[in-house]
């Protein structure tokens, strides 16, 4: 799991990079970020119910985008603000799959 301080949590936040953030989108994750005068990155997930009706399949890939951005994170410029959100086509992929859509993801913000 991330650290607190590299978590996005408030509505205003979330609302933020939505607003004025970039977009990237790959097979199995889109992705909004945005740069912040902070020194500290914080990253928030979605899962929609469009992704799954079950919660079991929400929690799952919302665990494996965490768990793959938690590993990634030295590779993260300080200072932005990234919201990754799961698309429908993740509930059938393995883990190795998404590691690599949002490996390729991280790499373009660079």
């Amino acid at each position: 799991m991330l650290p607190k301080e590299n978590r996005l949590k408030r509505k205003k936040e979330f609302e933020a990079v939505f607003k004025e953030g970039k977009t990237l989108k790959g097979n199995y994750v889109f992705l909004k970020y945005s740069k912040e005068e902070d020194e500290k990155t914080k990253i928030g997930f979605v899962v929609s119910k469009k992704v799954s009706k079950l919660a079991v399949i929400r929690n799952k890939a919302k665990r494996r985008m965490r768990e793959i951005v938690r590993l990634r994170k030295k590779e993260i410029k300080d200072g932005m603000r990234i919201i990754i959100i799961a698309l429908s086509p993740i509930k059938d992929a393995g883990y190795e799959e998404i590691e690599k859509d949002i490996a390729n993801l991280l790499e373009k913000i660079k």
